[in-house]
């Protein structure tokens, strides 16, 4: 896996709800890919994508990590935290965009590079709907093979859905064969599998052009993503399932402080 030109993806997120009921979701997702340090594209050049600045459709990466530190330093912080020991070099961020200056996030995904050009590590960064945010990082060894899909296991500490306490462990699985992308992510606790999420995503070149002939997706991003969470956590709750609140006072409901 290696680092790629400013793209936008086009894709799709998939819920599947195993225990205690059965229930899925489906929603198309527009997000983005670029370098934290700021995209060399054309796209990023006009009114209608901003990077760290105001347009239809932007990123700012005040959004992500710590407030009190560069997007930077807490993706090193991060990594360094679960053993990495090399230098890094370029650091590539996906993400939904902004639309209008707004922008939900359930998953956003950092790819930390080595200097060299090899992968370094992974940092998830998960949002909830109680303005709290958790990540999840993995080192990747030098020898690791970049055609390779990377594969590792956390314990669950961040509340996501008032339907799942905070327990049991998440299997990440993200592969990036050449303009494909196939992130995901199980929950499984004492033994069974609970929930899975997939975000399979085309990428191609974040352009101007790109972004208009996407428009009637991008347009609509943050709206689709909020109201399908809630329509289904409505329909669940129907269905009977038993909710569990947020640790108050953790990174459950503060943001940015993970």
């Amino acid at each position: 896996m290696r680092a790629l030109p400013a793209s936008l993806a086009i894709g799709q997120v998939g819920h599947t709800r195993h225990r205690p009921r059965h229930h899925s979701l489906r929603y198309r997702m527009a997000s983005v890919l670029v370098d934290i340090d700021g995209p060399d594209t054309p796209a990023s050049r006009n009114v209608v994508f901003g990077f760290n600045r105001p347009a239809l459709v932007s990123l700012f990466t005040r959004d992500f990590g710590r407030p009190d530190m560069t997007v930077r330093a807490w993706v090193e912080a991060r990594l360094r935290a679960v053993g990495l020991e090399s230098e890094l070099g370029r650091i590539q961020l996906l993400a939904a965009p902004r639309i209008l200056g707004l922008a939900f996030n359930p998953v956003s995904v950092f790819f930390a590079f080595r200097p060299d050009g090899s992968l370094a590590g992974l940092v998830f960064e998960v949002s909830n709907f109680h303005s709290g945010r958790g990540a999840y990082a993995v080192n990747l060894p030098r020898d690791h093979d970049p055609d390779e899909a990377v594969r590792f296991v956390a314990d669950k500490r961040f509340f996501v859905s008032p339907f799942n306490p905070v327990a049991g462990e998440y299997i990440f699985r993200l592969a990036r064969h050449g303009a494909t992308y196939q992130l995901g992510i199980q929950l499984v606790r004492d033994g069974q599998r609970i929930l899975s999420a997939v975000h399979t995503a085309t990428l191609k070149p974040l352009t101007p052009s790109a972004l208009g002939a996407a428009a009637w997706l991008v347009g609509g991003n943050t709206a689709r993503i909020f109201f399908a969470i809630l329509w289904e956590a409505l329909k669940l709750r129907l269905k009977g399932l038993a909710t569990f609140a947020p640790r108050r006072g953790t990174i459950d409901t503060t943001p940015g402080r993970h």
